[in-house]
């Protein structure tokens, strides 16, 4: 379907039903399954009797499917944790008109992406999960449901994300650096992760380096706060973008990618694969590692995560809050 088209008819539709409770509209739309789940974990029960935002309502046979794939519904914490993940509080998303990716942060603390399609909006969730399918919208007096045929799973850790990705020469180079533990533990940060052919392609660079080198370019490919594409798509471009070492990038959109350059790069990097969810992190997979300048002096690089953890690219930019700082000695 056209999405215009989609778009007006989701309109129309919408404007027909009367905006009734959040209970009421799941109860009628006949959303059994989703409703006994949520009644089982009495917190978030009592969260959605409130609730006003975005709720991402599957279908009985979504959730019969990711019970039979191996999920424990009697698992309260888990099940709270993935419920929690089907609610964004807010301002409501009716996905009417919408064009371009949105980021819609939940109860759980991790966003879910929303993308338009030609058949309409499809919503991704964790790295290596399929997308789920809008397909139907409706009105509640608190915001909007959008029912969905695949159950939301939020991201996984950063660790697990690289492995599935298979970054792994990334994760060696982060275990032989001695940051492995320090950047599984690290939140609010976007990652600029090089590929494995990336990585290779200065095996003979790499050969030269000392421990402390490999940890200055290392923490050149983390920035401060969340960082989403559509951030730099927007702003076009971005420069002296501080990093959690003493270099600093210049990123632009050049109207097809996203390229990022660093002080000691022939050419930039370019993003191949964009906003790739991790636990309270963002991935970008770029085609070639960045090098800062190794022979300038090297600081203490400090790091604060922002206030507003999903804030945009242009409010983190310009340095590097040092209040209740955690330190990363070089």
């Amino acid at each position: 379907m056209n999405l215009d088209l989609f778009s007006v008819k989701l309109n129309a539709a919408l404007s027909l039903v009367a905006a009734d409770t959040l209970v009421n509209v799941l109860t009628g739309a006949g959303e059994n399954t989703l409703l006994a789940l949520v009644a089982s974990v009495p917190p978030v029960l009592t969260a959605l009797e409130s609730f006003n935002g975005t709720l991402f309502a599957p279908t009985d046979a979504a959730l019969a499917a990711t019970v039979a794939a191996g999920f424990n519904a009697s698992d309260l914490t888990a099940l709270a944790n993935v419920l929690e993940y089907h609610a964004a509080p807010g301002t409501p998303f009716s996905g009417v008109g919408f064009t371009g990716s949105a980021f819609l942060t939940t109860l759980q603390g991790n966003p879910v992406e929303a993308v338009p399609v030609s058949s309409g909006i499809q919503i991704h969730s964790a790295f290596g999960t399929p997308a789920a399918n809008v397909v139907k919208s409706l009105p509640y007096d608190g915001g909007y449901i959008h029912v969905i045929d695949q159950t939301l799973i939020p991201p996984a850790n950063i660790v697990d994300v690289a492995t599935t990705a298979n970054l792994t020469s990334l994760f060696s180079a982060l275990t032989t650096a001695g940051l492995a533990s320090t950047v599984a533990g690290l939140s609010n940060v976007t990652i600029l992760a090089p590929t494995n052919a990336a990585f290779a392609a200065i095996a003979s660079v790499a050969a030269t380096l000392t421990v402390d080198q490999l940890k200055i370019i290392l923490l050149t490919h983390v920035v401060p706060g969340i960082v989403y594409s559509t951030d730099v798509i927007t702003a076009k471009s971005l420069s002296n973008v501080a990093t959690l070492s003493s270099a600093t990038l210049d990123i632009e959109f050049n109207g097809t990618n996203v390229l990022i350059s660093a002080a000691d790069n022939k050419s930039p990097a370019t993003v191949v694969a964009a906003d790739v969810l991790a636990d309270k992190i963002v991935v970008h997979v770029i085609d070639t590692v960045l090098l800062p300048n190794l022979s300038a002096p090297t600081t203490t690089a400090v790091y604060a995560a922002p206030s507003n953890v999903y804030s945009s690219a242009l409010s983190m930019f310009g340095g590097i809050s040092v209040a209740a700082a955690v330190s990363l000695i070089l």
